[in-house]
């Protein structure tokens, strides 16, 4: 079954090419591929990341590339400084954590603008940008 969003439709939603958004969109991406959930009711997710913007972007690209969404119940936001999201298959009862790289947090904070961050964060390698905690 194909379900979730395209990196261009989940732009479209979130309104714009931001690199939080992206790496929201990744962690999901990365869920659904290595927890392998039958359907949208599988995976639930916790977002644990500072409960501000541009942070609280990565909620969207979540619910857009693993559909864990609010209207659903199945994702849960807490505000937390290690950027980090957990991803639960219900189903099989698999766990998946993935911690954004410190490295990357403090290379975010050094572009001028959101379409080098983006370019950036697109540029990485899923074990570049987290790493399993």
């Amino acid at each position: 079954m194909s379900w979730g969003l395209s990196i261009e439709e989940a732009v479209k939603f979130h309104g714009h090419p931001g690199p939080w958004l992206l790496i929201g969109y990744r962690a999901g991406s990365i869920a659904r591929s290595k927890l392998r959930p039958r359907d949208i009711h599988d995976l639930y997710c916790i977002v644990k990341v500072p409960n501000k913007v541009p942070y609280s972007c990565s909620i969207d690209g979540v619910q857009a590339s693993a559909c864990c969404t609010l209207g659903k119940g199945n994702i849960v936001t807490e505000n937390g400084e290690d950027f980090e999201f957990v991803f639960v298959n219900r189903a099989s009862g698999d766990v998946l954590r993935l911690r954004l790289r410190k490295s990357v947090v403090v290379k975010l904070q050094s572009f001028k603008s959101l379409e080098e961050a983006f370019n950036y964060v697109m540029g990485l390698g899923d074990w570049e940008l987290f790493e399993l905690s």
